[in-house]
C-alpha cells in the first residue's frame, strides 16, 4: 500500500498529467484544420503524413515550451530553491513537471501515429514523462527537472525555422539565417550549459556544498536513496543530449552560409 501522502501526490500527478495531455490535444485539433487552410491544398498534399502531423503538433510544442520553460524559469528566479534543492517544491515548478508530463505523453502519442523520430527523441520522451511524473509524486530534489526544463525555451525557435522550411523560405535567406543563429545561441546559451548550471546552483544553494547534498541523501536518508540515483541519472542522461543537439544546431546553422560561399 501506498503512504498517504504519496497516494495523495499520485492522484494530483494524475489529474495534471492528464488535463495537460488532454489541453494538447485539444489545441491540435483545433489548430490542425487552421495549418491545412494557411499551407494550401496543393502544398498540404504533397507532404509526408509525419509533416502533416507535425504541422499542428509544433504549434502544441511551442506553446508547451514557452509555458513550461517560463514556469520552470520563475520557479528557480524566484527563489523557491534558495539556501536548498532538496526539499523544496514551488507550485509553478509543479505545474511546470505536470504540463510537461501531459505534453510527452501526447507527444509520444503523435510519434507513435506515424511522426518517426530517432531513438534519442524516443528516450527523450520516455525519461523526460517518467521523471517529470515521478517527481510529483516523491516531490523531493525537484530542482534537478524543473532547471531543465528551462531548456524548453530553445524548443521555440527550433519550430520556427520548422515553419520557414515548409512554407519553402530558402535556407540561405536573410529571416532563415536569422533563425538558424538564434537557434544555435538559445542552444549555446541555455541548453548546453544547462548540467553544469544545474550543479553550480546546487553547490551553492547547499551548505557543505554537493558532497554534503549527497551526504543528506545517502546518509543522512532524508529521502529515497533509489529515488535520487534516478533523479540524477536522469540528470546525467539530459546533459548528455542537451550538448549532442547543441553540436547537431551548431552544424545546421553554418550549412547555409558554407553554400553560399
Amino acid at each position: 500500500m501506498l503512504e498517504l501522502p504519496l497516494r495523495s501526490h499520485l492522484n494530483e500527478a494524475i489529474i495534471t498529467t492528464g488535463a495537460s495531455a488532454v489541453a494538447c490535444a485539444g489545441i491540435h485539433l483545433v489548430v490542425a484544420p487552421i495549418w491545412r487552410k494557411m499551407i494550401g491544398r496543393e502544398r498540404y498534399a504533397a507532404l509526408k503524413r509525419r509533416e502533416k502531423l507535425y504541422l499542428a503538433e509544433k504549434t502544441v510544442s511551442t506553446v508547451n515550451a514557452l509555458v513550461t520553460g517560463g514556469l520552470a524559469l520563475y520557479s528557480i528566479t524566484s527563489g523557491g530553491y534558495h539556501g536548498d534543492v532538496l526539499h523544496p517544491y514551488p507550485a509553478a515548478a509543479h505545474y511546470a513537471l505536470g504540463i510537461f508530463s501531459g505534453y510527452s505523453l501526447y507527444d509520444t502519442t503523435v510519434m507513435a501515429l506515424g511522426a518517426h523520430e530517432p531513438p534519442i527523441m524516443w528516450l527523450h520522451h520516455i525519461l523526460g514523462f517518467g521523471g517529470a511524473f515521478a517527481e510529483m509524486c516523491f516531490r523531493e530534489l525537484s530542482f534537478f527537472p524543473v532547471a531543465f526544463a528551462i531548456s524548453e525555451l530553445t524548443v521555440i525557435p527550433f519550430n520556427a525555422i520548422w515553419y520557414l522550411s515548409k512554407f519553402n523560405v530558402p535556407r540561405t535567406s536573410r529571416v532563415m539565417r536569422v533563425a538558424l543563429i538564434t537557434r544555435a545561441v538559445a542552444f549555446l546559451a541555455i541548453r548546453a550549459p544547462i548540467g553544469i548550471f544545474t550543479m553550480a546552483y546546487a553547490h551553492n544553494q547547499t551548505k557543505g556544498g554537493l558532497p554534503a547534498l549527497l551526504n543528506r541523501i545517502y546518509t543522512g536518508r532524508e529521502t529515497s536513496r533509489i529515488f535520487a540515483t534516478g533523479v540524477f541519472l536522469n540528470t546525467m542522461a539530459f546533459a548528455i543530449m542537451n550538448l549532442i543537439w547543441t553540436i547537431q544546431a551548431i552544424k545546421a546553422s553554418t550549412k547555409g552560409r558554407k553554400k553560399e560561399e
